[in-house]
């Protein structure tokens, strides 16, 4: 893989003013000679997270989309479109990446039978009970996920992927208010691996402010829905 070509890194966002810097200025102190761009799409906001989005522009090649439909596969399958990158790259609006993670990333998917690649997450914010439960369930749970479908979760938080599967996957579905992220996965290991390397990422714990179980649960739910129930018109009201 030449290093002259592009990595596009797609960041969806609605009402993020507060942590979209963190994850922006994560990507400015990545420690990489691969040229990249980074697509900010702003899902219809009522806030600043366009404003402080912009901030960045002398740092990074940076491109702010607004996109009026709410949700999350609309914001997601949006940005996927806009970018013009070879290798993909999806990372949530309140997320923070290690130095190296756009280069793990890349490397990880310069294998010829790896098509997408995804990290683990932890959370730092939230109690000491709630965090230490959700940083060691959660690479438990991805392990299960594994033993139920027979690949790993394409998580929305921090993966990668090579353009050309994204296209023949189908890409993100627009219509998803929930769970794109597993879609795409069911779709993408059919084409091809799906790899976890040994990177973490940190994201808000927002989601688990009133215990993990309370916020884990419509996560669950909704993946029942639509892995066994096959329903599409599922709803996740945490924010992206």
């Amino acid at each position: 893989m030449k290093k002259e070509f592009l990595v596009s890194v797609i960041i969806p966002a609605f009402n993020e003013q507060k942590n979209i810097a963190i994850c922006l200025q994560s990507l400015v102190d990545q420690q990489t000679n691969y040229p990249f761009e980074v697509i900010v799409v702003d899902n219809n906001s009522t806030d600043k997270t366009s404003e402080m989005a912009y901030k960045f522009k002398k740092k990074l090649d940076l491109k702010v989309v607004n996109e009026e439909k709410q949700g999350r596969g609309i914001a997601r399958w949006r940005g996927f479109n806009e970018a013009k990158g070879e290798i993909l790259l999806s990372l949530d609006a309140d997320t923070k990446v290690p130095a190296n993670w756009l280069d793990s990333l890349v490397k990880a998917l310069d294998q010829k039978k790896v098509a997408a690649v995804t990290t683990a997450v932890k959370i730092n914010d939230c109690s000491v009970l709630t965090n230490t439960l959700f940083n060691l369930t959660q690479p438990l749970v991805l392990q299960l996920y594994r033993v139920l479908t027979g690949h790993l979760w394409l998580n929305g938080f921090s993966f990668g992927i090579k353009k050309e599967i994204y296209q023949k996957s189908g890409g993100f579905n627009p219509n998803l208010q929930a769970q794109e992220d597993l879609d795409l996965g069911f779709r993408v290991a059919k084409l091809g691996k799906i790899k976890s390397i040994d990177l973490v990422v940190i994201f808000s714990g927002r989601r688990f402010k009133h215990g993990l179980l309370t916020g884990a649960l419509p996560y669950f739910k909704t993946f029942f829905q639509l892995y066994y129930m096959k329903k599409e018109d599922i709803y996740l009201s945490n924010p992206r």
